[in-house]
């Protein structure tokens, strides 16, 4: 049930017009131990050249989320309801024909030729699909449009891309506004605190699990925090990078994705709010490889097959990384218990590439959000831009480890008229085709900055026309 609240519209809507200034705290001074070159690395280009094969998604079934230890105190199970068992048919009695009963030799011969005729049957490799998207930014006037009679209900905003997400084996999101405890004392930009019915719309799309540590995580201290893993444990979404405890924050976000067991990391450059003081340091995590490192080993030891490590990093609406993305994206991808790096914050979608067979995103762009060249002048064209990223992942048999072994996006876009998230690639009526394949063209070129060695495919293809994408209507 959506909880209403008394004059807290009128909270919302203070700073609607107003957006995250232009520029980050994480520049291209990097820290010492960054290099001052971008690593080696085989990248992913833009999606020029697309297959004319027709690949159909898969639907899946969503993963069953488990956490060890748990992530939070999980609500107790709801015993559903008795189903009918329907009628038995029975099947209609038939003659069993005469058996010839063979000598005892002759029918050793006969199984033994036919099982040295018949070939083995190979299995395929098991596998898993993951979906991962940007930045979840509730400005003032997100949080008015999704206002209710009773409550607030964001869901209409993920209509269009909940069947994508929830078409993946793991859908992944990132969090970057913390939600009220009771939805009193909201706010918008520069301190973000939101209605807390967030959480059921991130559930009701799709979303398995999602990164939570950003420079807004303590905008509103330890009451933003707890209300915001107290809205996602109701909405059974799990979640990593905010605590409420030391002990908490030692958890291993642990998740079983299709026979696989996948952790989930969270790690925040810094926080608007300034350094945390010690006695509060686990709220969130902040970047410290040292930590990061000790993290992701503790949760292969916990049984962890593929790590997942989210980064809020890099500068805002600058297209390609900085000097500290790429140094210390290489060093962290290069460790054996980290496989994946999704980041978020730069507000623009980033390059992909690919170092020794392993993916680092560098960013993936505002998924919703109230951020737009109109609203935002200094800002780049694109920021409306956004992306699900799909990566399969396939376990090699001779060592048992899995890798990502295929990747292609779905192009986004935020409709700021109803804050509807837009497939951009199948818009519904009343869209400006134009300014879709705009935005398209825009989101596979960023993605593929970084070099042409293998294309990242538009999914999915079957629903593409190439002339309308990349050439002239």
């Amino acid at each position: 049930m959506l909880l209403a609240g008394a004059g807290l519209a009128a909270s919302i809507a203070l700073g609607a017009c107003r957006q995250e200034p232009n520029g980050s705290p994480t520049p291209d001074d990097a820290p010492a131990s960054a290099p001052t070159t971008a690593p080696s690395a085989t990248v992913l280009p833009a999606a020029a050249a697309l297959p004319t094969t027709t690949t159909t998604p898969p639907t899946t079934v969503a993963p069953t989320t488990t956490t060890l230890p748990a992530a939070a105190t999980i609500p107790p199970t709801t015993s559903a309801p008795a189903a009918t068992t329907p009628p038995t048919t029975v099947a209609p009695t038939t003659t069993t024909p005469p058996t010839t009963t063979l000598p005892a030799a002759t029918a050793a011969a006969r199984s033994d030729t036919a099982a040295s005729s018949t070939p083995p049957v190979e299995k395929e490799p098991r596998s898993f699909t993951i979906a991962a998207t940007g930045d979840l930014l509730i400005h003032g006037p997100v949080a008015d449009r999704a206002r209710t009679a009773d409550g607030w209900n964001f869901t209409p905003m993920f209509s269009m891309v909940a069947p994508r997400l929830r078409s993946a084996d793991l859908a992944v999101c990132h969090v970057e506004s913390p939600m009220s405890p009771d939805n009193t004392g909201l706010s918008g930009y520069p301190r973000f605190l939101v209605p807390n019915q967030l959480a059921e719309a991130i559930r009701e799309a799709g979303y398995d699990t999602c990164s939570l540590a950003s420079n807004h995580s303590a905008d509103w201290g330890a009451d933003g925090v707890a209300g915001t893993i107290e809205a996602l444990d109701r909405a059974w979404v799990a979640h990593s990078g905010m605590a409420r405890s030391p002990p908490e924050q030692k958890r291993i976000n642990l998740l079983e994705v299709k026979g696989a067991w996948v952790a989930h990391l969270s790690y925040t450059y810094g926080l608007n709010t300034g350094p945390l003081p010690a006695e509060r340091s686990y709220l969130a995590n902040l970047v410290d490889e040292a930590a990061i490192l000790g993290e992701a080993r503790r949760a292969r030891t916990a049984g962890a097959g593929f790590v997942i490590l989210s980064l809020h990093w890099g500068a805002e609406y600058r297209r390609l990384p900085t000097r500290y993305q790429t140094g210390l994206g290489a060093r962290l991808l290069s460790s054996p218990d980290i496989d994946l790096i999704p980041g978020h914050h730069a507000h623009v979608v980033q390059p992909v590439v690919e170092i020794d067979g392993e993916y680092l995103v560098y960013g993936l762009g505002n998924f919703l959000s109230n951020q737009s060249n109109r609203r935002c002048p200094g800002c780049p064209p694109g920021i409306q831009d956004g992306v699900i990223l799909h990566l399969t992942v396939t376990e090699d048999r001779t060592s048992g480890r899995w890798r990502v072994s295929a990747v292609s996006h779905t192009p986004t876009r935020v409709d700021l008229a109803t804050f509807r998230i837009v497939v951009v690639i199948d818009p519904a009526d009343g869209y400006d085709t134009d300014e879709m394949a705009a935005s398209a063209r825009r989101t596979a070129s960023a993605l593929g900055a970084l070099g042409t060695a293998t294309p990242i495919h538009i999914w999915p293809e079957h629903r593409i026309d190439s002339r309308w994408l990349y050439g002239k209507r």
